[in-house]
């Protein structure tokens, strides 16, 4: 039988389209939610980003898999994952994370490995357990196998987060066991009752449900807002914030640096570096588009800083694709050790000034007219040489 014919949702989907990175640029590849859902039709891009359909099982590996934090499980998101781990969680001790179908024992079950996040994953490793260990049978007899890469990549980043903190990789490990019946060890004493946390988990369940259903059926929309004027706003990324969050209290944490190649596709590794150089124009673009607000400029005494915080970057490379003047890139490797530096780095410094032929503004020391015309008059001065030296237009192009 079809895993996914009696699968019971974990609870509705919303998207933050302000954070979904097809939202703010078509030019934005990321696919990550429709390619780890595991439910033909359930998840479709849009204009206005990732849009969840009717067949949303609520598995929760779009939640995973995107690395803006475009997309959460209501009603809390993965609040009730974490204050679920740190009631489990002993000092000391093996924390298992297994999906439903694995045979044996753990502390925390979840209807599949793939709806876990990186933060998730370290949470026991911040209470002090000695190790996780992510459960799971064979994946191909799953109804829901087409998730199975994301909690596997989840494995590997995070084995690298560990490597970067200077904790012994392993910490964080998959572990194959067969299929069987799984069951949810009791939490330590003093914790809720068995009988009253299913009774909770109940209540929650019809609770995200009342909220999906009077954020569909509430009073009719406000007329839509102009795109330029929604890109003005940034959300926080809540996704990269609890991650940072377990990350600056982890026991034992030396971070160290830790350099990976910066591979496509777009997030497969979701932190990256820029670079920018002197065609950079204080346009601002990439700023307002930025997703995740890692982009931001200051001005002060006529000089412009256009500066980045890594630890927010995801990667999507928006920037790089929307800068007209191409200065801005994204590097080819990444050192894992900004997530655990929250410094600002200035890409841009220089300072500001009005083109004299068109009146825009651009960088720079002494030139007084921007690129675009430099550019255009560059090639019209080129012409003319041409032209009072015999020769004619049609030569030269």
């Amino acid at each position: 039988m079809d895993r996914r014919d009696n699968f019971q949702p974990e609870a509705p989907v919303q998207v933050d389209s302000t954070l979904c990175s097809r939202y703010r640029s078509t030019k934005s590849p990321c696919a990550a939610c429709a390619v780890v859902c595991p439910v033909p039709g359930a998840v479709r891009l849009a204009e206005e980003g990732a849009v969840i359909g009717n067949a949303c099982l609520g598995c929760g590996a779009c939640v995973s898999a995107c690395p803006n934090g475009a997309l959460r499980l209501l009603p809390d998101g993965d609040a009730r994952f974490s204050a679920r781990i740190r009631e489990r969680v002993q000092p000391s001790a093996v924390f298992r994370m297994a999906c439903v179908r694995a045979d044996g024992e753990a502390e925390l079950l979840v209807p599949c490995l793939s709806r876990l996040t990186e933060a998730l994953v370290m949470e026991p490793l911040r209470g002090g357990a000695s190790r996780v260990e992510l459960r799971s049978p064979d994946c191909s007899a799953c109804g829901l196998a087409k998730a199975a890469p994301q909690w596997r990549k989840v494995v590997e980043f995070t084995q690298a987060l560990c490597a970067t903190a200077g904790l012994a990789v392993d910490r964080v490990a998959g572990v194959r066991t067969s299929v069987g019946k799984a069951r949810e060890s009791q939490p330590a004493a003093g914790a809720a009752n068995p009988r009253r946390a299913m009774f909770r988990a109940v209540a929650e369940r019809w609770e995200a449900i009342d909220v999906a259903q009077a954020t569909s059926t509430a009073t009719p929309p406000a007329p839509p807002e102009a795109f330029r004027q929604i890109v003005q706003r940034h959300a926080e990324n809540p996704k990269r914030i609890a991650l940072l969050e377990v990350l600056s209290t982890l026991p034992g944490a030396q971070p160290r640096s830790h350099v990976l190649p910066n591979v496509l596709p777009v997030a497969a590794i979701p932190v990256a570096q820029l670079e920018a150089d002197s065609r950079c124009v204080g346009c601002n673009v990439c700023e307002t588009l930025c997703p995740v607000s890692a982009l931001a400029h200051r001005e002060e005494a006529g000089n412009y800083v256009l500066e980045l915080d890594a630890a927010r970057c995801t990667g999507c490379r928006i920037c790089e694709a929307v800068c007209y003047y191409q200065a801005i890139h994204v590097r080819a490797t990444v050192d894992l050790a900004v997530l655990f530096d929250h410094s600002r780095i200035a890409l841009v410094a220089a300072p500001k000034r009005t083109c004299r032929t068109c009146g825009e503004s651009f960088l720079g020391e002494s030139a007084d007219r921007c690129p675009s015309c430099r550019q255009s008059g560059d090639r019209r001065d080129a012409v003319a040489r041409r032209f009072f030296a015999g020769g004619s237009q049609s030569e030269q192009f």
